[in-house]
């Protein structure tokens, strides 16, 4: 079935490329192929390039262009709202040239435990036997194979085309994290999202939002979906009001199921104990009570254990075969990922943020024989108010604490150490700066002591270190590991002195 633009979107104009058949949109001029409709965003930083880039696609073959404001081109079309509804165009193009059964969509939004809650839904639903497409922070495709992601919530025609092939590749789920900047950003529009879920908010991302009242209300558009059966929303969290009152306000009546740890929820938990091994509990349920041994460590992965167990009954699997297979789940790589030398625990965590960091080293500070460690830095071109909170949070939650390089972009380093010592009271024996993320991660492997957990935030997944605007091979997991062999190598023997 072929479709022409005036199909979707009803215009008066001389343009006479409207009425004819096209073969889908693009929103890189250098990408652009024959027939295509170029959509013509402006370009905040550089407003004059985007003209060049409308004659670069129109040069490359492009149908028409499709653009925010007038570029004074006969190609154009003007429309203000193209971010907010170029998903649906890029989802009904598709469908009308290549119909697929659609996947039934599960999406998460929150500051902490989107891609952990993500990752566990794909999980446990591949482990039902059904496939499961997975996009976030650490990956896009279906479990267990997945490509690296450039953005949390990937622009509304990238998702749409992945939705789209995951779906002829015979995906029946996909679980998909929803940032705050996709939200607001609509690159979500399109999606027909059934069930939402809700982890918590804390400061991130305050340099895009302003505020945390309007990063809250970004967060909140998920469950504002005319498709959503299924509100699920962490009742211990301080901003749950603000998604309840969203979903209850939702004309298409989802139903709203809450969990928590600390309260009376639909799903809440009693007799919650850790261990090295992960974490035990009663989960108390609509469907009744059940012991769970969780291998996953933290007091937040059992938020998110949960959360993840009431989005797969919402998608269709029962509660009692879901818990079945929970000793066989791993979670999200940089998401409290643990490496093991004898009895020290070293754990990589993306925690980016001061109430994430704290929640991580509260957490393990339940499990430490001796000493906890926090080695972190903050990101640079990013808001500088949270860095000496996140100083302050690992001084509170840590014995030992050392300030390293995060990612810092095109920022000078001096400036974001500067930055995270603001207004700190400190003692050196409490603190060390090394600059050089490696050797500061080798620095904790020589010196942490039998009984010690050393955590190393900031990171996670990542195997990129950004500096002056350049991404160089970096990843935590590795560098972790090979200080750890470095310790333990003895010298060779096998070539003695003559």
């Amino acid at each position: 079935m072929s479709l022409c633009f005036q199909d979707l979107y009803p215009v008066e104009t001389a343009a006479g490329w409207v009425n004819q058949p096209f073969h889908g949109f693009c929103l890189d001029s250098r990408k652009v192929s024959p027939g295509q409709i170029f959509i013509a965003l402006n370009s905040f930083s550089q407003p004059e390039k985007t003209l060049q880039f409308a004659h670069a696609a129109l040069e490359n073959g492009a149908l028409g262009i499709v653009s925010e404001a007038d570029l004074g081109l006969e190609q154009a079309v003007i429309c203000p709202d193209v971010r907010q509804l170029m998903g649906q165009w890029q989802k009904q193009y598709l469908q009308a040239t290549d119909p697929q059964p659609l996947a039934k969509l599960i999406a998460v939004t929150g500051t902490n435990g989107k891609t952990t809650i993500s990752r566990l839904v794909a999980e446990l639903i591949l482990l039902q036997g059904k496939r499961c497409a997975v996009l976030g922070t650490t990956g896009n495709g279906i479990l267990p194979n997945l490509t690296p992601s450039t953005h949390t919530t990937l622009d509304a025609l990238q998702l749409q085309n992945a939705l789209h092939d995951y779906a002829k590749q015979g995906a029946e789920f996909a679980a998909l994290e929803a940032s705050s900047h996709g939200l607001e950003q609509g690159r979500l529009n399109g999606c027909e999202i059934q069930v939402a879920v809700y982890s918590n908010l804390s400061r991130d991302h305050l340099d895009y939002h302003g505020t945390l009242d309007a990063y809250a209300e970004a967060k909140a558009r998920l469950f504002q979906f005319a498709s959503l059966k299924s509100a699920i929303i962490n009742l211990d969290d301080a901003h749950a009001t603000v998604m309840l009152e969203a979903a209850k306000n939702n004309p298409a009546k989802p139903k709203i199921i809450t969990y928590a740890l600390r309260q009376d929820a639909a799903y809440h938990v009693s007799n919650l104990r850790y261990s090295l091994k992960g974490a035990s509990f009663t989960l108390i349920s609509p469907q009744g009570e059940f012991d769970i041994q969780s291998p996953l460590l933290g007091h937040f992965n059992v938020e998110n254990l949960v959360a993840s167990l009431i989005a797969a009954v919402c998608a269709g699997f029962a509660l009692p075969d879901l818990i079945a297979q929970i000793p066989h789940l791993k979670g999200a790589p940089g998401r409290m990922q643990v490496l093991r030398d004898g009895d020290r625990l070293f754990v990589v965590d993306y925690a980016h943020t001061p109430d994430a960091l704290t929640q991580v080293l509260k957490t393990l500070k339940r499990h430490v024989d001796h000493e906890l460690w926090a080695v972190f830095g903050c990101g640079g071109d990013r808001d500088r108010g949270k860095r000496p909170l996140m100083t302050k949070a690992a001084l509170d939650g840590a014995h030992q604490v050392i300030l390293t390089s995060d990612n810092p972009r095109t920022e000078d380093p001096e400036q974001i150490f500067a930055d995270m010592l603001q207004g700190i009271t400190f003692s050196p024996s409490e603190l060390l700066e090394i600059r050089d993320r490696r050797e500061a991660i080798k620095y904790a492997v020589q010196h942490a002591q039998s009984g010690d957990i050393v955590v190393i935030a900031g990171k996670g997944h990542e195997n990129y270190q950004e500096i002056e605007g350049v991404r160089h091979w970096f990843d935590d997991v590795v560098e972790v590991q090979a200080a750890i062999d470095a310790q333990h190598c003895q010298p060779s023997t096998a070539y003695p002195a003559e």
